[in-house]
């Protein structure tokens, strides 16, 4: 019976190839469009998965006041925060303190490399992050200020097939040995780190571990199973109006750090809910409009399919065998679709990886959860395509067969032109969407970011052994080699650097000015630099005068950008110049604004003007910013690379440019505009070619009247107006819709940004008349066709 069943509906595919292709290849673009957009979805919602007590760790934030105004949301913590929650909350199991140390150069017998994410750590970090400990014993190791736990990717580096326990590495001067090896850290996790040590090391440095005058650590709780994070929330607000001043310490799950968590010094680039949530939307939309194509090219064929399954039933069919049938039809159609998919996927693999990022694409066809939802979709689309033409036509009694049409049937017409809308509205929003998104991106391209980035060249300094003396003068005279290069125009040293995050910076809320009693509240970021920093940053001075040449004229001087000087209460930014503010609260000196600087963006411009402070620093552990002016850039940096090695010998020369540095911050929103772009195009090419079949079939079904109107004299262009009318007036119903809808979506997207464009209606009438004129094209060249077909073949049955 079932062999009976494939033949038969073989032969009707076979029958009607061209709808049959239509549908299978609309299928096949939408299975692929949503499998691969559902598997970045999906990863991206994943983050903290993998850990067994995800559901139980909060992280500790501050969120920081100015009298009753909020003013930001700090992810660092104190120190004692850990320890003191443990001892004083029954819920508290246990806890995790994290010190970020930054990039830092690792040397083993002559072998220097960058290690990108190191952490000092408490030892209870291998359990609450459930750490895969390869070699050796990682809590020991994390308890002792003399070794060090390395990632297995690490090992591998330094060490290739050998042994890596006991070997040692050099480590900010400090000499580490290997205590264990752990398994690389899952890509999936908001706290990723390649090397950790112990926290006694920091203190050794001189960290204060008790201190609750500097928020540098994240702070994670491993809680009791059921505890109520509101009851909990409200405890650690009742600690904070006993213990902080101007700070209230929330809690936060460790599961919806990635997506909803947009603090300050976070350790790692978050994704955003909203844009995740809204391909999520865009891949069921995708495949409706798959789906919606293949439903409405069956109703569209209502009176075949009718009239086929009267005449079974004449012939003695059940309606269960042609239920049957018809569904093993819509089988075979998902079969192939599916079939088609893989291929697409599997040729798009190299480009689905840059677009979405290789952690995202190496979980695709190796994990479970893909191939569930392969077979997911498969038996939905089989079951939703084959619903109609399985349950409703094979109920049609043979004698209603030659005495009722069922291409007009209202209910049928009503489907079909739901459907188009619904297709055209979904094209549209996602069409829009790229539109806007593409305009965003550009305008933030073309904004003054206060400072010109363009052809700067970052190099970290060496971590160097020795005395401060040595390694200033080593700084000297790399950039005095560094000023004799023909292609270099200036060079500049600074702790900190634009693109590089808050977490490169010092913050202070204790700041005041010089008459004032009170602290202005505001949080305020500080980093050293020296007298080259302006000049090759391009930054204005707007008065005052810059740090100069000699480190002992600098003394007790700083410089602070307009922002900075509003916060501090002056009636204008020059009313800053020479007036004294105090920024330690524990120290009695004062330090004088000796210039006040033009805004410029540290931050993206997804965030809003901080305000900066700058003392003089050519301390080590900094980066210097090279300006180049030349077109020879790859012989300025073979030139810059020379004098260090002849200055750092043996320490690793890596080098980025700043642009490239400064526009990672903008790479989630990159990647989003570039994943709508293609998918919006996808969208519009499944629905044009719905279109397309619809257009088709409603030109063979309108044959006869074609040919009778021709022969009244009716000509070609005003035939063609009337088969493209009826669709056209679908795709403005669907325009309607379609806008307010995605002026919301949109809007909402624009709020990640301090600085954004404005939504013209331009986008939605230049996207409109686009989708129309391609509408009105593809009909128009299925419509011609038919009406230039010679009325006597139209009607030599008739």
């Amino acid at each position: 019976m079932l062999s009976i069943y494939f033949i038969t509906a073989w032969r009707s595919i076979w029958k009607k190839k061209f709808f049959a292709c239509v549908n299978i290849f609309g299928l096949s673009v939408a299975t692929a469009a949503f499998l691969l957009l559902i598997n970045y979805v999906q990863f991206e919602k994943s983050y903290e998965k993998y850990n067994p007590n995800a559901d139980n760790i909060y992280r500790l934030t501050l969120d920081l006041y100015k009298g009753s105004e909020f003013v930001v949301t700090d992810c660092e913590t104190y120190p004692p925060m850990g320890p003191t929650f443990k001892s004083t909350m029954p819920e508290v199991k246990d806890f995790v303190r994290i010190q970020d140390i930054g990039e830092s150069e690792a040397i083993y017998q002559q072998k220097a490399f960058l290690i990108p994410r190191v952490y000092g750590a408490d030892p209870s970090l291998i359990d609450l992050f459930a750490v895969n400990v390869l070699k050796g014993d990682a809590k020991a190791a994390l308890a002792s200020p003399a070794q060090t736990v390395i990632t297995e990717s690490i090992a591998r580096k330094f060490f290739g097939d050998e042994d890596a326990i006991g070997k040692v590495l050099k480590i900010q001067n400090e000499s580490l040995s290997v205590g264990a090896v752990i398994a690389d850290v899952p890509e999936n996790t908001h706290m990723k780190f390649d090397l950790l040590f112990s926290l006694s090391l920091l203190e050794k440095w001189g960290y204060d571990m008790n201190n609750w005058g500097g928020n540098n650590n994240y702070t994670y709780l491993l809680m009791k199973p059921g505890t109520d994070l509101l009851s909990f929330n409200n405890k650690l607000k009742q600690f904070s109006v006993e213990r902080l001043k101007q700070e209230v310490v929330t809690a936060e799950p460790i599961s919806s750090i990635h997506l909803y968590s947009n603090k300050t010094f976070e350790p790692d680039i978050n994704g955003n809910a909203r844009t995740v949530n809204f391909l999520l939307m865009v891949a069921f939309l995708i495949i409706f409009i798959g789906s919606a194509n293949y439903v409405n090219l069956t109703t569209a064929r209502a009176a075949e399919k009718s009239k086929e399954a009267g005449l079974r039933k004449v012939l003695g069919s059940s309606r269960g065998s042609l239920v049957g049938l018809f569904f093993t039809e819509s089988f075979i159609i998902n079969v192939l679709a599916l079939g088609g998919a893989m291929i697409l996927i599997w040729s798009a693999m190299p480009f689905y990886g840059s677009l979405v990022g290789e952690p995202a694409k190496s979980v695709l066809f190796n994990s479970n959860t893909f191939w569930i939802n392969c077979g997911l979709l498969f038996v939905l689309n089989t079951l939703l395509s084959g619903i109609y033409p399985a349950f409703v036509l094979s109920s049609v009694k043979a004698v209603v067969v030659t005495t009722r049409n069922f291409t007009t049937s209202l209910k049928g017409r009503f489907l079909r032109r739901a459907l188009v809308v619904g297709q055209f509205a979904v094209a549209l929003i996602v069409l829009s969407a790229s539109v806007v998104i593409y305009q965003q991106m550009k305008f933030i391209q073309k904004q003054n970011l206060g400072m010109n980035i363009d052809e700067v060249l970052v190099i970290k300094e060496p971590q160097m052994s020795g005395v401060d003396s040595v390694v200033r003068n080593a700084s000297v005279a790399f950039k005095n080699k560094l000023r004799q290069l023909p292609g270099v125009k200036s060079a500049a040293l600074a702790e900190s650097l634009p693109g590089m995050g808050l977490s490169s910076l010092n913050t202070r809320t204790n700041i005041r000015r010089y008459e004032e009693t009170v602290y202005s509240g505001s949080n305020y970021y500080l980093y050293g630099i020296d007298a080259d920093f302006l000049e090759t940053m391009g930054i204005e001075l707007l008065g005052g005068h810059n740090f100069s040449q000699n480190p002992q004229e600098n003394k007790g001087k700083v410089l602070i950008n307009e922002e900075a000087a509003r916060l501090l209460g002056f009636s204008s930014a020059m009313a800053a110049l020479n007036q004294r503010i105090k920024i330690e609260p524990e120290d009695d000196k004062f330090v004088t604004v000796a210039g006040v600087i033009k805004n410029y963006h540290q931050q993206s411009l997804k965030e809003s003007q901080i305000p900066l402070i700058h003392w003089y620093s050519r301390r080590p552990t900094a980066y210097y910013a090279i300006k180049l002016n030349t077109a020879d850039v790859r012989g300025a940096v073979a030139g810059i690379e020379t004098a260090w090695k002849e200055t750092f010998s043996g320490h690793v020369f890596d080098y980025s440019f700043m642009d490239e540095m400064f526009n990672q911050q903008y790479k989630a929103d990159v990647q989003f505009g570039k994943i709508i772009n293609l998918f919006a195009i996808f969208t519009l090419f499944i629905t044009v070619l719905g279109l397309l079949g619809l257009a088709s079939y409603d030109s063979a079904r309108r044959r006869k009247e074609i040919g009778i109107r021709k022969v009244l004299g009716a000509s070609a262009t005003g035939l063609m107006a009337m088969l493209s009318k009826d669709f056209l007036k679908l795709v403005l119903i669907s325009l309607i819709i379609a806008v307010p809808v995605c002026w919301f979506a949109l809007n909402k997207w624009l709020q990640n940004f301090a600085y954004r464009v404005e939504i013209s209606w331009l986008v939605f009438l230049a996207t409109g008349l686009l989708v129309i004129i391609i509408a009105f094209v593809t009909i128009s060249l299925q419509s011609a066709k038919t009406t230039m077909v010679n009325p006597v073949k139209s009607l030599r049955s008739e």
